[in-house]
Protein backbone atom coordinates (compact mmCIF):
# COMPACT_ATOMS: atom_id res chain seq x y z
CA UNK A 1 0.00 0.00 0.00
CA UNK A 2 1.68 3.56 -0.95
CA UNK A 3 2.96 5.64 1.99
CA UNK A 4 1.18 8.92 2.47
CA UNK A 5 3.41 11.19 4.29
CA UNK A 6 0.67 14.68 3.68
CA UNK A 7 -1.98 12.00 5.08
CA UNK A 8 -0.07 11.00 8.30
CA UNK A 9 0.44 14.64 8.87
CA UNK A 10 -3.57 15.84 8.23
CA UNK A 11 -4.62 12.43 10.60
CA UNK A 12 -2.69 13.49 13.15
CA UNK A 13 -4.15 17.05 12.91
CA UNK A 14 -7.43 15.67 12.69
CA UNK A 15 -6.96 13.76 16.04
CA UNK A 16 -5.21 16.92 17.36
CA UNK A 17 -7.83 19.26 16.85
CA UNK A 18 -10.66 16.81 18.13
CA UNK A 19 -8.34 17.02 20.96
CA UNK A 20 -8.38 20.56 21.24
CA UNK A 21 -11.92 20.76 20.90
CA UNK A 22 -13.02 19.19 23.67
CA UNK A 23 -10.15 20.03 26.06
CA UNK A 24 -10.41 23.39 25.50
CA UNK A 25 -14.10 23.92 27.38
CA UNK A 26 -12.77 22.51 30.78
CA UNK A 27 -9.75 24.64 30.41
CA UNK A 28 -11.93 27.90 30.55
CA UNK A 29 -10.61 29.15 27.44
CA UNK A 30 -13.13 31.21 25.47
CA UNK A 31 -12.74 34.05 23.39
CA UNK A 32 -10.93 33.95 19.98
CA UNK A 33 -8.74 31.10 20.89
CA UNK A 34 -11.96 28.81 21.72
CA UNK A 35 -13.39 29.62 18.32
CA UNK A 36 -10.02 28.04 17.21
CA UNK A 37 -10.32 25.18 19.14
CA UNK A 38 -13.67 24.63 18.05
CA UNK A 39 -12.38 24.80 14.56
CA UNK A 40 -11.34 21.58 15.84
CA UNK A 41 -14.40 19.49 15.69
CA UNK A 42 -13.90 19.29 11.68
CA UNK A 43 -11.07 16.91 12.26
CA UNK A 44 -13.99 14.02 12.58
CA UNK A 45 -14.82 15.07 8.98
CA UNK A 46 -11.10 14.99 7.91
CA UNK A 47 -10.81 11.59 9.53
CA UNK A 48 -14.09 10.45 7.48
CA UNK A 49 -12.00 11.75 4.38
CA UNK A 50 -9.10 10.62 4.97
CA UNK A 51 -9.96 6.94 5.94
CA UNK A 52 -11.64 6.31 2.60
CA UNK A 53 -9.29 7.98 0.47
CA UNK A 54 -6.91 5.34 1.91
CA UNK A 55 -9.68 2.65 1.59
CA UNK A 56 -9.15 3.13 -1.83
CA UNK A 57 -5.79 1.79 -1.52
CA UNK A 58 -6.16 -1.17 0.07
CA UNK A 59 -5.02 -4.46 -1.86
CA UNK A 60 -7.89 -6.04 -0.79
CA UNK A 61 -10.56 -3.83 -2.24
CA UNK A 62 -8.33 -3.09 -5.27
CA UNK A 63 -8.25 -7.21 -5.92
CA UNK A 64 -11.53 -8.13 -4.97
CA UNK A 65 -14.31 -8.42 -7.50
CA UNK A 66 -17.26 -10.63 -8.10
CA UNK A 67 -17.19 -14.71 -7.44
CA UNK A 68 -15.72 -16.79 -5.14
CA UNK A 69 -12.81 -14.49 -4.94
CA UNK A 70 -14.08 -11.53 -4.16
CA UNK A 71 -16.69 -12.68 -1.61
CA UNK A 72 -13.20 -14.69 0.01
CA UNK A 73 -11.69 -10.92 -0.44
CA UNK A 74 -14.22 -8.94 1.12
CA UNK A 75 -14.72 -11.34 3.73
CA UNK A 76 -10.96 -10.59 5.14
CA UNK A 77 -11.20 -6.99 4.56
CA UNK A 78 -14.56 -6.77 7.05
CA UNK A 79 -12.44 -8.88 9.39
CA UNK A 80 -9.78 -6.54 9.55
CA UNK A 81 -11.74 -3.63 9.71
CA UNK A 82 -13.41 -4.82 12.80
CA UNK A 83 -10.09 -5.86 14.19
CA UNK A 84 -8.90 -2.34 13.90
CA UNK A 85 -11.79 0.03 14.93
CA UNK A 86 -14.38 -2.16 17.47
CA UNK A 87 -12.19 -3.97 20.28
CA UNK A 88 -11.46 -0.44 21.74
CA UNK A 89 -14.10 0.89 20.82
CA UNK A 90 -15.98 -1.80 23.47
CA UNK A 91 -13.41 -1.30 25.21
CA UNK A 92 -14.59 2.64 25.61
CA UNK A 93 -18.40 1.24 25.96
CA UNK A 94 -17.10 -1.41 28.82
CA UNK A 95 -15.81 1.15 31.12
CA UNK A 96 -18.87 3.32 30.86
CA UNK A 97 -21.26 0.30 31.47
CA UNK A 98 -19.14 -1.14 34.63
CA UNK A 99 -18.94 3.20 35.70
CA UNK A 100 -22.37 4.57 35.49
CA UNK A 101 -24.01 1.09 36.52
CA UNK A 102 -22.36 0.25 39.71
CA UNK A 103 -20.34 2.79 40.57
CA UNK A 104 -22.23 6.25 39.56
CA UNK A 105 -25.75 4.33 39.37
CA UNK A 106 -26.85 7.25 36.84
CA UNK A 107 -27.91 5.52 33.77
CA UNK A 108 -31.03 7.32 32.39
CA UNK A 109 -33.88 5.84 31.19
CA UNK A 110 -34.37 4.66 27.55
CA UNK A 111 -37.76 4.60 26.35
CA UNK A 112 -37.09 2.59 23.15
CA UNK A 113 -36.01 0.18 25.59
CA UNK A 114 -32.36 -0.65 24.40
CA UNK A 115 -30.38 1.06 26.61
CA UNK A 116 -27.13 -0.04 26.60
CA UNK A 117 -27.92 -2.55 23.31
CA UNK A 118 -27.47 0.91 21.17
CA UNK A 119 -24.05 0.60 21.76
CA UNK A 120 -23.56 -3.08 21.72
CA UNK A 121 -24.73 -3.37 18.13
CA UNK A 122 -23.73 0.14 16.99
CA UNK A 123 -26.93 1.64 16.36
CA UNK A 124 -25.94 5.01 16.33
CA UNK A 125 -25.35 5.28 12.53
CA UNK A 126 -28.81 3.51 12.08
CA UNK A 127 -31.43 4.87 15.73
CA UNK A 128 -30.41 7.86 17.31
CA UNK A 129 -30.54 7.96 21.42
CA UNK A 130 -33.64 10.07 22.43
CA UNK A 131 -32.34 13.56 24.09
CA UNK A 132 -32.94 11.90 27.71
CA UNK A 133 -30.33 8.98 26.80
CA UNK A 134 -26.76 9.30 25.82
CA UNK A 135 -26.33 10.33 22.46
CA UNK A 136 -22.26 10.43 22.30
CA UNK A 137 -21.21 8.21 24.76
CA UNK A 138 -17.33 9.49 24.88
CA UNK A 139 -16.89 10.53 21.34
CA UNK A 140 -18.11 7.14 19.94
CA UNK A 141 -21.08 8.29 17.68
CA UNK A 142 -18.73 8.33 14.77
CA UNK A 143 -17.24 4.73 15.42
CA UNK A 144 -21.19 3.60 14.16
CA UNK A 145 -20.18 5.44 11.08
CA UNK A 146 -16.65 4.09 10.20
CA UNK A 147 -18.11 0.78 10.57
CA UNK A 148 -21.15 1.40 8.31
CA UNK A 149 -18.56 3.01 5.71
CA UNK A 150 -16.22 -0.27 6.15
CA UNK A 151 -18.87 -2.71 5.79
CA UNK A 152 -20.12 -0.24 1.94
CA UNK A 153 -16.44 0.67 1.08
CA UNK A 154 -16.07 -2.55 -1.08
CA UNK A 155 -19.15 -1.83 -3.07
CA UNK A 156 -18.63 1.74 -3.22
CA UNK A 157 -14.97 1.98 -4.47
CA UNK A 158 -15.92 -0.77 -7.17
CA UNK A 159 -18.82 2.09 -8.47
CA UNK A 160 -16.46 4.95 -8.31
CA UNK A 161 -14.23 2.42 -11.01
CA UNK A 162 -10.68 2.71 -11.47
CA UNK A 163 -10.27 6.19 -12.66
CA UNK A 164 -7.09 6.19 -14.94
CA UNK A 165 -7.64 3.02 -15.83
CA UNK A 166 -11.18 3.61 -17.52
CA UNK A 167 -12.31 5.77 -20.18
CA UNK A 168 -13.62 8.93 -18.67
CA UNK A 169 -11.13 9.10 -15.80
CA UNK A 170 -12.51 9.34 -12.31
CA UNK A 171 -16.70 10.65 -14.05
CA UNK A 172 -18.16 7.87 -12.12
CA UNK A 173 -16.70 9.31 -9.09
CA UNK A 174 -17.89 12.70 -9.63
CA UNK A 175 -20.79 11.43 -10.35
CA UNK A 176 -21.14 9.32 -7.50
CA UNK A 177 -20.11 12.21 -5.21
CA UNK A 178 -23.03 14.42 -6.76
CA UNK A 179 -25.58 11.52 -5.92
CA UNK A 180 -24.35 11.28 -2.12
CA UNK A 181 -24.47 15.09 -1.87
CA UNK A 182 -28.40 14.57 -3.29
CA UNK A 183 -29.15 11.93 -0.80
CA UNK A 184 -28.07 14.54 2.29
CA UNK A 185 -30.41 16.84 0.72
CA UNK A 186 -33.07 14.51 0.07
CA UNK A 187 -32.82 12.96 4.04
CA UNK A 188 -32.73 16.38 5.62
CA UNK A 189 -36.19 17.39 3.30
CA UNK A 190 -37.65 14.24 4.24
CA UNK A 191 -36.95 15.12 7.68
CA UNK A 192 -35.11 11.53 8.26
CA UNK A 193 -30.98 13.35 9.29
CA UNK A 194 -31.64 11.74 12.86
CA UNK A 195 -32.16 8.27 11.59
CA UNK A 196 -29.79 6.26 9.18
CA UNK A 197 -27.33 9.28 9.38
CA UNK A 198 -24.84 7.16 7.34
CA UNK A 199 -26.81 8.58 4.67
CA UNK A 200 -26.11 12.12 6.12
CA UNK A 201 -22.88 11.77 6.28
CA UNK A 202 -22.06 9.40 3.33
CA UNK A 203 -20.63 12.47 0.98
CA UNK A 204 -17.46 13.04 3.45
CA UNK A 205 -16.44 9.30 2.68
CA UNK A 206 -17.47 9.43 -1.28
CA UNK A 207 -15.22 12.61 -0.85
CA UNK A 208 -12.40 10.96 0.13
CA UNK A 209 -12.99 8.01 -2.71
CA UNK A 210 -13.11 10.80 -5.45
CA UNK A 211 -9.96 12.65 -4.03
CA UNK A 212 -8.55 9.15 -4.64
CA UNK A 213 -9.46 8.86 -8.22
CA UNK A 214 -8.26 12.46 -8.98
CA UNK A 215 -4.77 11.61 -7.50
CA UNK A 216 -4.47 8.25 -9.85
CA UNK A 217 -5.16 9.86 -12.78
CA UNK A 218 -3.44 13.67 -12.90
CA UNK A 219 -0.90 15.41 -10.91
CA UNK A 220 -0.98 17.14 -8.03
CA UNK A 221 -1.74 20.78 -9.37
CA UNK A 222 -3.93 19.49 -12.15
CA UNK A 223 -6.12 17.11 -9.53
CA UNK A 224 -6.56 20.64 -7.10
CA UNK A 225 -7.22 22.35 -10.68
CA UNK A 226 -10.34 19.69 -11.59
CA UNK A 227 -11.13 19.59 -7.71
CA UNK A 228 -12.19 23.21 -7.49
CA UNK A 229 -14.35 22.77 -10.57
CA UNK A 230 -16.01 20.05 -9.07
CA UNK A 231 -16.63 22.06 -5.97
CA UNK A 232 -17.58 24.79 -7.85
CA UNK A 233 -20.16 23.20 -9.39
CA UNK A 234 -21.28 21.37 -6.10
CA UNK A 235 -21.72 24.75 -4.49
CA UNK A 236 -23.46 26.42 -7.40
CA UNK A 237 -25.57 23.49 -7.32
CA UNK A 238 -26.36 23.54 -3.48
CA UNK A 239 -26.91 26.97 -3.45
CA UNK A 240 -29.22 27.00 -6.01
CA UNK A 241 -31.35 24.35 -4.40
CA UNK A 242 -31.01 25.40 -0.25
CA UNK A 243 -29.75 28.75 -0.44
CA UNK A 244 -27.01 28.03 1.28
CA UNK A 245 -23.36 25.45 1.82
CA UNK A 246 -23.38 23.51 4.48
CA UNK A 247 -20.48 24.56 6.81
CA UNK A 248 -18.50 21.37 7.16
CA UNK A 249 -18.89 20.45 3.11
CA UNK A 250 -17.29 23.80 2.34
CA UNK A 251 -14.62 22.99 5.40
CA UNK A 252 -14.46 19.20 3.96
CA UNK A 253 -13.04 21.11 0.11
CA UNK A 254 -10.64 23.20 1.88
CA UNK A 255 -9.43 19.80 3.54
CA UNK A 256 -9.75 18.07 0.23
CA UNK A 257 -8.04 21.01 -1.88
CA UNK A 258 -4.80 20.51 1.04
CA UNK A 259 -4.42 16.99 0.68
CA UNK A 260 -4.43 17.14 -3.39
CA UNK A 261 -1.96 19.72 -3.64
CA UNK A 262 0.44 18.00 -0.55
CA UNK A 263 0.57 14.42 -2.10
CA UNK A 264 4.12 15.08 -2.96
CA UNK A 265 5.12 15.71 0.28
CA UNK A 266 7.60 13.33 1.09
CA UNK A 267 9.76 13.14 4.42
CA UNK A 268 12.99 11.52 2.68
CA UNK A 269 12.31 14.61 0.16
CA UNK A 270 12.33 17.15 3.09
CA UNK A 271 15.35 15.66 5.07
CA UNK A 272 17.77 15.88 1.80
CA UNK A 273 16.64 19.29 1.46
CA UNK A 274 18.09 20.67 4.76
CA UNK A 275 21.06 18.27 4.52
CA UNK A 276 20.26 14.96 6.64
CA UNK A 277 20.26 17.19 9.40
CA UNK A 278 17.44 16.60 12.53
CA UNK A 279 14.42 18.92 12.21
CA UNK A 280 12.58 17.08 9.14
CA UNK A 281 14.06 13.58 10.78
CA UNK A 282 12.64 14.48 14.14
CA UNK A 283 9.05 15.92 12.84
CA UNK A 284 8.50 12.89 10.62
CA UNK A 285 9.22 10.45 14.25
CA UNK A 286 6.91 12.39 16.42
CA UNK A 287 3.86 12.70 13.90
CA UNK A 288 4.69 8.46 12.90
CA UNK A 289 4.21 8.07 16.51
CA UNK A 290 1.06 10.27 16.69
CA UNK A 291 -0.49 8.55 13.74
CA UNK A 292 0.31 5.51 15.25
CA UNK A 293 -1.61 6.09 18.36
CA UNK A 294 -4.76 8.43 16.46
CA UNK A 295 -7.04 6.11 16.62
CA UNK A 296 -6.53 5.69 20.60
CA UNK A 297 -6.27 8.96 21.46
CA UNK A 298 -9.60 9.74 19.65
CA UNK A 299 -11.27 7.41 22.18
CA UNK A 300 -9.33 7.99 25.25
CA UNK A 301 -8.89 11.50 25.22
CA UNK A 302 -12.46 11.85 26.04
CA UNK A 303 -13.18 9.04 28.40
CA UNK A 304 -10.36 11.21 30.21
CA UNK A 305 -12.37 14.81 29.57
CA UNK A 306 -15.60 13.53 31.32
CA UNK A 307 -13.25 12.04 34.38
CA UNK A 308 -12.15 15.46 34.63
CA UNK A 309 -15.88 17.23 34.36
CA UNK A 310 -16.19 14.35 37.27
CA UNK A 311 -13.22 16.37 39.32
CA UNK A 312 -14.31 19.48 38.44
CA UNK A 313 -17.63 19.09 40.09
CA UNK A 314 -15.86 18.74 43.67
CA UNK A 315 -12.39 20.23 42.88
CA UNK A 316 -12.24 23.84 41.21
CA UNK A 317 -9.84 22.96 38.51
CA UNK A 318 -9.12 24.82 34.78
CA UNK A 319 -6.51 26.17 32.53
CA UNK A 320 -2.61 24.68 32.62
CA UNK A 321 -3.69 22.22 35.37
CA UNK A 322 -6.78 20.66 33.01
CA UNK A 323 -4.10 20.47 30.04
CA UNK A 324 -1.44 18.53 32.01
CA UNK A 325 -4.18 16.20 33.50
CA UNK A 326 -5.76 15.34 30.96
CA UNK A 327 -2.82 14.58 28.48
CA UNK A 328 -0.79 12.54 31.17
CA UNK A 329 -3.67 10.30 31.56
CA UNK A 330 -3.84 10.70 28.03
CA UNK A 331 -0.96 9.06 27.39
CA UNK A 332 -1.39 6.59 30.02
CA UNK A 333 -4.40 5.24 28.43
CA UNK A 334 -3.59 5.28 24.95
CA UNK A 335 -0.72 3.33 25.57
CA UNK A 336 -1.98 0.85 27.57
CA UNK A 337 -4.66 0.31 25.29
CA UNK A 338 -2.17 -0.05 22.42
CA UNK A 339 -0.17 -2.67 24.05
CA UNK A 340 -3.17 -4.62 25.66
CA UNK A 341 -6.01 -4.40 23.14
CA UNK A 342 -5.44 -2.74 19.87
CA UNK A 343 -2.06 -4.40 18.90
CA UNK A 344 -2.91 -7.79 20.00
CA UNK A 345 -6.22 -7.65 18.76
CA UNK A 346 -5.10 -6.61 15.53
CA UNK A 347 -2.77 -9.60 15.26
CA UNK A 348 -5.67 -11.97 15.92
CA UNK A 349 -7.51 -10.41 12.96
CA UNK A 350 -4.79 -10.64 10.76
CA UNK A 351 -4.63 -14.33 11.39
CA UNK A 352 -8.31 -14.99 11.49
CA UNK A 353 -8.43 -13.05 8.17
CA UNK A 354 -5.64 -15.01 6.38
CA UNK A 355 -7.51 -17.99 7.55
CA UNK A 356 -10.60 -17.27 6.16
CA UNK A 357 -9.83 -16.42 2.82
CA UNK A 358 -8.09 -19.18 2.73
CA UNK A 359 -11.36 -21.10 3.54
CA UNK A 360 -13.25 -19.27 1.29
CA UNK A 361 -11.22 -19.83 -1.78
Amino acid sequence: MKRYDNIQILRVLACLGVYFTHIAPKMGITGVWGKIANFGASGVYLFFLVSAFLACDSPALRSGGAGRKGRAVRFSYYIRRAFRILPLYYAVILYHFLLHTFLLRDVPADPAGLGWLRYLFLTGAVLPAPDNFWGNLSGTWTISLFAAFYLCAPFLVRMAGEGKEEKGGPARAVLLYAASLLLQQIWIRQSFSDYMMFFYYLHFFVLGILLNRLASCYAPVAAAGRFLLICAAAGLGLYLTTDSIPYFTAVSWMFGLILLLTLNFSWDKAAVKEGGKSPASLCRVLLKTLDTYSYGIYLVHEVVVEGIVLVQAHIPLSGFPVFAIVTLFTTAGVIIARKWIEAPMQRLGEGVAKRVFTNCL
